[in-house]
């Protein structure tokens, strides 16, 4: 048996985070999207803007399990981004008062201060809601875990010929239930279909 090494800071918060992920009672909930592919943003893009639009709609999954549940009230969407040793989610700051171009911007702008070793702690420690995004890795359809203390987290299939998508919606059952849930993911799905008009 080989010995790997002593685990990078980043590996040990991951370790730690996924852990706590464990002990929470989730569920998920699966749906396919139809997705307008539009040649001045990329389809995480528009998957973003319409996260924030639905979560302002239904701030129960906005919001935090603690001693008990906290509403937020600004809509920090946290983008998943893999590096050589972990991951991080750092926040889309106010979301939901941006346009998709701002999104497109600003993600690229987290992506390359990630992998830079430049993000902010405001940046690293505000998303409310994730994204994880395996799309473009080929993988059509995943569940991913909730980040601690969030209440959900949304992970996103590869688009199909067909330009489908799988969305599964991974819930902290603690803070909310299937049907209000259902109607999340709903209403996040018609944002997309219908390019946030």
């Amino acid at each position: 048996m080989t010995r790997a090494g002593a685990l990078s800071p980043l590996r040990k918060a991951v370790a730690a985070t996924m852990t706590a992920s464990a002990a929470i009672p989730q569920f998920t909930l699966e749906a396919r999207a139809c997705v307008p592919v539009r040649p001045d943003s990329s389809v995480e893009d528009v998957v973003i803007a319409s996260a924030a639009r639905a979560l302002a709609a239904h701030p129960r999954l906005n919001a935090s399990f603690r001693d008990g549940i906290d509403e937020h009230s600004k809509i920090n969407v946290g983008v998943a981004i893999a590096l050589d040793d972990g991951i991080v989610a750092p926040a889309i700051l106010g979301a939901d008062t941006l346009s998709l171009n701002d999104i497109r911007s600003e993600r690229r702008r987290l992506v390359t201060a990630a992998r830079s070793g430049t993000l902010r702690p405001a940046e690293l420690y505000s998303s409310t809601f994730t994204i994880s995004n395996l799309g473009g890795h080929g993988i059509p359809r995943f569940q991913a875990l909730v980040i601690p203390p969030q209440a959900a987290i949304l992970a996103v299939g590869a688009l199909s010929r067909r330009n489908r998508m799988w969305l599964s919606l991974s819930v902290d059952h603690r803070v909310t239930d299937g049907v209000p849930a259902a109607r999340f993911l709903n209403d996040l799905i018609g944002f997309i279909e219908g390019e946030l008009e």
